[in-house]
């Protein structure tokens, strides 16, 4: 464990395992670097894999702007911090707008792009999903953030994923969500995918009614995991790194 200087302060890093080519992972919104520990463990046999956590979440520092290029902005200040070119990003929910608008600004530094059930192009997303999230994240609570996320993890979470996420969430900073949440909405998922034309693959939750799902970016490869919820990676490690080893090779 370490700490790298992001662009509004510090973010929390894990970094382990050698060989090419090298991974970084981004977790989700109201997550940490602890829900990729799992595949971490798994991956790093065969590579060197690096996970942080985003601002405002985890032990990272909070911040005054929650936005889609703030935080790319903290992910190209974790690659140079490391000296790390022509890695694979790999992006869990709401993170696949954050690899997405850093490999567009940024395309020679990226190898590739992985989302693990991760939003593709919400700015498309229908009116009626806008104004729910707009009205949901109005003056958000604890309780009804916890309400939220025991919502979304839904009945196939195992309960060790359902503990875990529930703990993540409560651990971030709370104004994050709301802010995150309303930039991820704005963020043009299909020009920052035209701008990158490196490959790009979505892991993704058989039978996940998704409404705005990465596969749908242009030239985007997809694999599919049963039986698991959004939390893929918590609830079937194994198969969370098997997917992504496929996606990278």
């Amino acid at each position: 464990m370490a700490f790298v200087q992001g662009a509004a302060g510090r973010l929390r890093l894990s970094e382990g395992g050698a060989g090419e080519p090298t991974i970084v992972f981004l977790h989700g919104l109201g997550s940490d670097l602890e829900a990729w520990r799992p595949v971490l463990e798994r991956v790093r046999s065969s590579h060197r894999a690096i996970a942080y956590d985003q601002r405002g979440h985890g032990k990272s520092d909070p911040a005054a702007e929650y936005t889609v290029d703030a935080l790319a902005d903290d992910l190209g200040r974790v690659l140079d911090a490391l000296q790390l070119r022509n890695c694979w990003l790999v992006g869990h929910s709401f993170s696949g707008t954050v690899i997405s608008a850093y490999a567009a600004k940024h395309p020679e530094q990226v190898a590739g792009l992985v989302y693990v059930d991760a939003v593709g192009d919400a700015s498309r997303a229908p009116a009626e999903v806008k104004v729910y999230f707009r009205k949901h994240d109005e003056g958000m609570t604890p309780e009804r953030l916890r309400e939220s996320y025991v919502e979304m993890l839904g009945p196939k979470a195992k309960p060790a994923t359902r503990q875990s996420v529930l703990e993540s969430s409560g651990r971030m900073d709370l104004k994050a969500f709301a802010a995150l949440r309303a930039s991820m909405v704005g963020f043009d998922g299909i020009a920052a995918a035209r701008a990158y034309p490196g490959p790009r693959i979505a892991i993704e939750v058989a039978g996940n009614d998704v409404s705005v799902p990465a596969s749908r970016l242009p030239a985007t490869r997809q694999i599919l995991i049963p039986n698991v919820s959004h939390w893929l990676m918590l609830d079937d490690p194994d198969a969370t790194a098997r997917a992504i080893e496929e996606a990278i090779r």
